[in-house]
């Protein structure tokens, strides 16, 4: 096979993985990156000391998942991740004091099973059934009849077949529409609604219950458990991906944005770099596909149905982000803490939604000093604190300050402790990422956007044109860039000849 010259057009998951692998394999590759850095959202930044994530990350299946495909057939070891941090990943109750262990790991769970089995000297029957999930249940104030109801949802979850997941894909229903076969408790709805929001930033009643269940199940049955690097924070993972890159010949050109994608007849010629055309017959985008689409190349190319339906394509919900410098330690253990809001009106009296204020959505936090020292100064900390967000329309300062309340209400010494604060918006995710609306997820896990109604990989009617990332590939999965890095690297394999473009 004919090892063509390939630009890649970003320098995200999608874009790194897929770039690194078509190198390995031989082919010339140049990756075109927009900003001085890498990795888009997947990236770091230093400040005074502190080293900070430009989004909140925690990481799924690690090495065991599509990272590990990567680096393995690149034959390398530069990605080093610290495993099992669900086990250092808790619960702060709004308006309770103290902590709730939140591993529902069902690894963990098994591990503590075989412990109590041994201290007891049996077999294991009657050796209870993961006291500490149980322990964590009752600190979120779940009655007995809930952890029943919850424990038939999570065996519906585990015992899922590949044949009736695949019937859910073609049932189309939500997360919402399917709980409802098994329970109304709304305490369980809201706490897998608490999940759907970390993995897909999307609630109950939009979120693909296929989609969840396929990407929930996998992440609670790996062995390792959640990740994050060992050092050079979430940095660390796109630099890994572009050592492996340039190890095997790959450049990246920092600071360059793409204006266009150049097509003749149905034919991929390259890109318009300002006036300069860099030619290859092979073009990956990993931008959005909709930004792809609609301004790279240009509605001339395609059919109407099509651009309608890259049209009718929706983000998830963006974020607001605090970035707490803490001169000493708010969180003395947690390597990741839930700050968790059992309904969305817990604070509606003082801010009234209806008046265009916020609901109580709770944060997704990881200190990641806790995960990796180097991250802050000595004797300091550093934690990042998101909330979901729409992208646009609200009154960020309102709902700013309302957020800012609610997260001191969690942690009454943050002012006490703090050095400095960093507050990101969706403008920072849109540019970090390209993406317009500044969403955290570029494609809206919903059942109109997954399964076989998810876009493909492949630009149609134009030879040699692919897009990668979290909007396309339609048997790509995972969480967040672990969905992202799956899609390049079946892109990579369709170009290479390894699956069929089917696939794609």
């Amino acid at each position: 096979m004919t090892k063509e010259n390939v630009i890649i057009i970003g320098a995200g998951i999608g874009g790194l993985a897929c770039g690194a692998l078509l190198a390995q394999a031989g082919h010339k590759v140049l990756i075109l990156e927009k900003n001085s850095y890498i990795g888009g959202a997947c990236s770091s930044y230093e400040k005074n000391g502190y080293l900070f994530d430009r989004a909140v990350h925690i990481f799924s299946s690690g090495l065991n998942g599509q990272y590990g495909v990567v680096f393995k057939r690149l034959g390398l070891d530069y990605l080093q991740l610290r495993e099992h941090v669900n086990e250092i990943t808790a619960m702060k109750i709004y308006k309770q004091e103290g902590y709730v262990q939140y591993d529902f790991n069902v690894n963990t769970a098994l591990k503590s099973i075989q412990a109590s089995a041994q201290k007891k000297g049996g077999s294991g029957a009657g050796g209870g059934s993961g006291k500490g999930m149980m322990d964590s249940l009752k600190g979120l104030g779940f009655t007995k009849n809930t952890v029943k109801e919850l424990t038939v949802v999570m065996s519906n979850i585990m015992g899922m077949t590949k044949k009736k997941l695949r019937e859910l894909y073609e049932e189309g229903i939500t997360v919402t529409q399917w709980l409802n076969k098994y329970t109304e408790d709304p305490a369980i709805h809201g706490f897998i609604a608490f999940a759907t929001a970390a993995m897909f930033c999307i609630g109950n009643g939009k979120a693909s219950a296929a989609e969840f269940i396929h990407c929930f199940k996998g992440e609670m049955m790996t062995e390792e458990g959640m990740h994050y690097p060992i050092s050079g924070a979430a940095q660390h993972i796109p630099d890994a991906m572009a050592r492996g890159f340039k190890h095997y010949g790959g450049e990246i050109r920092t600071n360059t944005p793409v204006k266009s994608i150049v097509i003749k007849g149905n034919k991929v010629q390259g890109v318009m770099v300002g006036d300069e055309l860099i030619e290859a017959p092979i073009v990956v985008s990993n931008l959005s596909i909709k930004w792809s689409v609609l301004n790279l190349i240009g509605r001339d190319y395609f059919e109407k149905s099509y651009i309608d339906k890259i049209e009718s394509l929706t983000p998830s919900l963006s974020s607001i982000t605090f970035k707490l410098a803490l001169k000493k330690p708010l969180v003395e253990h947690w390597g990741f803490v839930n700050c968790y809001h059992k309904t969305l009106h817990d604070f509606a009296d003082r801010y009234p939604p209806e008046k265009g204020y916020p609901f109580s959505n709770g944060f997704f936090g990881p200190i990641l000093s806790n995960l990796d020292p180097k991250t802050a100064p000595p004797g300091c900390q550093n934690a990042i604190f998101g909330t979901l967000v729409p992208s646009k329309g609200p009154d960020w300062k309102k709902w700013t300050d309302v957020y800012w309340e609610d997260l001191k209400t969690f942690f009454p010494d943050l002012e006490k402790n703090l050095d400095f604060v960093d507050i990101s918006y969706p403008k920072d995710i849109s540019a970090s990422t390209g993406k317009p609306e500044g969403p955290v997820e570029g494609l809206a896990l919903t059942p109109s956007q997954t399964g076989k109604n998810k876009p493909s990989s492949i630009i149609p009617g134009i030879e040699g044109l692919y897009v990668v990332g979290d909007t396309a590939g339609k048997n790509a999965h995972g969480i967040g860039t672990q969905e992202a890095c799956h899609s390049g690297v079946m892109c990579a394999d369709a170009i290479l000849g390894n699956i069929t473009f089917d696939k794609i």
